[in-house]
């Protein structure tokens, strides 16, 4: 078998692959959005151009969880950030021996390989007023109970936290990785210097190691526009409106309550280009950043 031949064998399997599971899927979810077909109605289905589009930005609901994303996006990517910038250093310091560094790890890598709606169903319990162990604790204080999931202000928190908790430790173990493979050269001749602990971090060992962690980060990014079963598990986008993302509420319209399959169509293709023009600006700011 020639080398031509044996590319071919393996890509057309991957293209049939793709064009079955990825562009049909979304050519299919295009054509929807720019019809008019309603689940509720025995009409048939109708060519409305833009219409569903131009509907979405006068609709309070999508605004709402288009919002709710961003702040969800926000808050997921710069907790998980910020726990691996502080944590990471803390245990690259602190734990000197092999054995404590890879009981670390594990520790950190274990709640990212945990099931989403496991990890979801078991922080619902942890959370509840009554029998809810965080609850539990706060007594001990003579705090509390506090209802977390069912209060419009603490359930959009809570569910960051728990994403955090998530991501953000898998984040620290790929930090201290990539801490433990900067050249003690390096290390050595900032501390000649006069650098400080700080310094030596923020200036000189973070820059080295950000272009490695840059791609788990876009990951989580794209992960966290993506968070339809972890909230459906936890609030189902409530209490009322208050946790409802743009993936939840394009949901209810489309299978859930409403049956309104083209707008939800439109909705998804929206959070598809909104995800793509999101991730690409960040990435060339990063890169700039990097570079600069």
């Amino acid at each position: 078998m020639s080398k031509r031949q044996f590319f071919y064998v393996f890509l057309i399997p991957t293209v049939v692959v793709l064009l079955a599971f990825a562009l049909y899927p979304l050519f299919t979810a295009i054509y929807y959005s720019l019809h008019d077909w309603d689940l509720r109605r025995t009409e048939p289905m109708a060519f409305i151009g833009l219409g569903n589009y131009l509907e979405m930005f006068q609709d309070a609901r999508f605004l709402n969880s288009l919002r709710i994303s961003g702040l969800f996006l926000v808050g997921t990517v710069a907790g998980s950030v910020l726990v691996a910038f502080v944590l990471a250093p803390f245990v690259h310091e602190t734990a000197r021996s092999h054995a404590l560094r890879s009981a670390c790890l594990f520790a950190f890598i274990l709640p990212a390989v945990l099931p989403r709606v496991g990890a979801a169903y078991m922080w619902r319990l942890m959370y509840d007023p009554s029998i809810g162990v965080i609850n539990y604790l706060f007594s001990l204080v003579n705090l509390g109970p506090f209802i977390f999931l069912q209060n419009p202000r603490l359930a959009l928190p809570s569910i960051i936290v728990i994403d955090v908790w998530q991501w953000g430790f898998l984040l620290t173990a790929l930090m201290m990785i990539l801490l433990r493979e900067v050249p003690n050269e390096v290390i050595e001749a900032a501390r000649l210097d006069g650098t400080n602990m700080l310094q030596l971090y923020v200036l000189i060992m973070y820059p080295l190691i950000l272009p490695l962690s840059l791609p788990l980060i876009f990951v989580k990014m794209m992960e966290s526009l993506r968070s339809f079963d972890f909230i459906f598990v936890l609030t189902a986008g409530g209490p009322g409106i208050a946790t409802e993302t743009l993936d939840m509420y394009a949901y209810w319209q489309g299978l859930g309550t409403a049956g309104r399959v083209s707008y939800a169509a439109a909705m998804s293709i929206f959070m598809v280009i909104l995800s793509i023009v999101f991730v690409t600006i960040a990435w060339r700011a990063l890169r700039r950043w990097h570079e600069s």
